[in-house]
């Protein structure tokens, strides 16, 4: 997400595009300067995080040699509690540690956890700490920027705009930089230039930190959160503000029903997900990890429901369009999202990536998104204002149904993108198939044998991660035994100190072209029977030595074929076009959000219900990484069909509720 949706998703204010372009003309010239040592400290943060996101899947993939759906499984539990853990922070914020003590903690812990991202065995810990400190970090710096204005000033607005775009800007350029040291030096590189991007930005917040406290106290405020306190038995002003909210009456009709059921299926939920979970569990057809997360999602649907129930009145159907609006948010986020995980392995394996004399790396596809922001969010801005000036606004969930469309139409694109992709077949000749494999059952049934022309053919691209199961599907356990004992016994091999390891020279064919690529992987052949290792066994090497181990046939004909396969990739302008459909969308979507809590939410559970609506983003990457651990078990055209149709969903039942969610809105626009 970058700026126009994060602006949905810290918990600072909302502040919409559209809000800016009619904000009242300033009590106070220009910004004070601590909102800029705000802006680089932000951009920075970004910077790290959505480098290190460009280059997430692609290291597991690519270096570490997981198939797509282990690293599916790692990212859907990395970005879900990414997303999850500032409500834990903001609260530890304001109970315990405060503002400044949360940011640099928060800032320290992601850059240690970057640079550890350069030590493949401190990969999973590596993780914890960047969602550790992204949970102190990203609700406390929003909050701080907040605090640099007095209530009601108008300049509040243009310099959340500001900071957004600190936001776009670190998304941008992180991507272009990081993927070419990443080309140069390494993965390991690649992460430690995020981290360097997380230092530069905790020096820029500690250098300025004086600047931005002097503002936050000429403003009024501070680093602590104030409480207001009030007097037992006392009616205040809150529990006076709740009767009123509660006189007005509820909805009736088609809109009232809405209102009645909502609440009872989020309760069905928190009873029938943890028991469809506990049945795949007892069947085999689920780790148990894979229950907790929906488990605990599923509560909290519960819980609310029953909390709907405590509200009466036009509340509970304004809070109830809260809930509806969740559930589609939800849909759009996890279409979204898949940027970073099966649209980077698409740019990486599937596309085409020269454009006219430029050669484009995969991780650049991820900087689209921010320049399509850039370049439309000022045109969505006039569009939004001269609608409002007009009586022609679209309401919230009309909004929400626009997004949708656009989302629909972005993986309608994908599908397209596939389909040509799909329709090039390569063949290379194979006198037979190993008698343990079935090549249905291989890259999601796309490998196909024929034994009358003896011909091994493959639609589409034939990804290296497909070639590395098919050949491992054929490798004896002892062999597999043997490379293990390798990569104990090389743990400390050097240029200075080699490692030799003795091999039966019959057992496998050598792996690598050439002097070069056998350098590049710290190992060479002595002699027919003798590896000297220069360095420890990393995952390439590993997977390499592995793979030759496979029958010499059926290894050199999946190496062709992977090689011919090639061919098939398509145009980068699938994959722009796209991401230009899904940014629409979430200009579109970008005025739904915290400003919609805030309006429709009652006083008494306003901090409640924010809290939860932050959680739409947690489930979105949550349930879209599960679903991304089909990639490479379905085709690609059927993988980007299920984004189509979930999307579609969303659009059809919102057609139906556009008009009830707007009588449960009660005049609220």
């Amino acid at each position: 997400m970058t700026a126009a949706s994060e602006a949905t998703e810290s918990n600072a204010p909302m502040k919409t595009l559209k809000s800016v372009t009619r904000e009242t003309p300033p009590t106070e010239k220009g910004h004070p300067r601590g909102l800029y040592f705000l802006f680089f400290t932000e951009m920075w943060e970004r910077f790290g995080y959505y480098g290190m996101r460009a280059l997430l899947v692609l290291y597991m993939i690519n270096y570490l040699q997981w198939q797509p759906g282990e690293s599916s499984n790692v990212y859907k539990w990395y970005t879900s509690l990414v997303y999850l853990t500032p409500l834990l922070g903001g609260f530890l914020a304001d109970r315990f540690f405060g503002l400044r003590k949360s940011i640099v903690a928060g800032g320290a812990l992601m850059a240690v956890g970057y640079f550890m991202l350069s030590v493949q065995s401190l990969f999973i810990p590596a993780l914890g700490f960047i969602i550790a400190g992204n949970g102190f970090f990203k609700p406390n710096i929003s909050t701080m920027v907040g605090k640099l204005y007095r209530q009601g000033d108008a300049r509040r607005d243009g310099a959340f705009t500001i900071f957004y775009m600190g936001i776009n800007l670190g998304a941008f350029l992180a991507p272009l930089i990081l993927s070419r040291l990443r080309v140069r030096y390494g993965f390991g590189v690649g992460f430690a230039g995020a981290g360097v991007g997380m230092i530069i930005g905790l020096v820029t917040f500690l250098y300025g930190q004086r600047r931005v406290t002097a503002d936050m106290v000429a403003a009024g405020n501070d680093l602590t959160v104030t409480k207001t306190p009030t007097k037992e038995g006392v009616p205040t002003a809150t529990e006076d503000t709740v009767a009123e909210e509660q006189k007005e009456p509820a909805a009736g009709g088609v809109a009232g029903l809405v209102a009645k059921l909502y609440p009872v299926l989020m309760i069905g939920l928190m009873v029938a997900v943890p028991i469809y979970f506990a049945i795949k569990v007892m069947r085999g057809q689920a780790p148990l990890s894979d229950v907790i997360m929906p488990v605990a999602f599923s509560a909290i649907a519960g819980w609310m429901g029953f909390t709907l129930f405590k509200i009466k009145g036009a509340a509970r159907d304004r809070s109830i369009v809260i809930f509806v609006i969740f559930a589609f948010a939800v849909l759009f986020w996890m279409a979204f999202e898949q940027a970073g995980n099966a649209l980077n392995i698409w740019a990486d394996v599937h596309t085409d990536r020269k454009i006219f004399a430029w050669h484009v790396e995969t991780e650049d596809f991820q900087s689209v998104n921010a320049i399509f922001i850039f370049t439309l969010a000022p045109l969505f801005a006039m569009m939004w204002t001269w609608l409002a000036r007009t009586g022609k606004e679209p309401s919230t969930p009309a909004k929400m149904l626009i997004a949708m469309v656009f989302m629909t139409l972005s993986f309608v694109a994908m599908v397209w993108g596939a389909a040509a992709e799909n329709g090039t077949v390569s063949k290379i000749t194979l006198s037979e198939v190993p008698a343990q494999i079935n090549v249905s059952e291989l890259n999601a049934g796309r490998l196909a044998y024929d034994p009358a022309t003896h011909e091994l053919s493959v639609h589409g691209v034939l990804p290296p991660f497909a070639v590395s199961d098919a050949l491992k599907r054929t490798v004896s356990p002892a062999w597999v035994a043997t490379v293990d004992g390798w990569e104990k016994a090389t743990d400390k091999a050097s240029e200075k100190s080699p490692v030799t390891q003795t091999v039966d020279g019959a057992a496998f064919e050598w792996p690598f072209a050439n002097a070069d690529e056998s350098k590049e992987h710290n190992v060479r052949r002595q002699g027919s029977d003798t590896l000297v290792f220069t360095a420890p066994l990393d995952a390439p090497t590993k997977n390499a030595l592995i793979g030759a181990g496979a029958p010499r046939e059926w290894r050199t004909a999946l190496k062709g074929l992977e090689r011919l396969s090639l061919a098939a990739r398509v145009g980068a302008i699938w994959l722009i076009l796209s991401y230009l459909l899904a940014t629409i969308g979430e200009l579109c979507l970008s005025p739904v959000g915290l400003s919609m809590v805030t309006k429709l939410a009652p006083t008494r559970y306003a901090s409640l219900f924010m809290g939860v609506w932050l959680l739409a983003s947690s489930v979105a990457q949550y349930v879209g990484g599960a679903i991304g651990e089909s990639w490479g078990k379905i085709t690609p055209t059927s993988y980007f069909t299920v984004f189509v149709w979930t999307s579609l969903v969303g659009v059809g039942v919102l057609v139906v509720l556009v008009s009830p969610l707007r009588k449960l809105m009660h005049k609220v626009h």
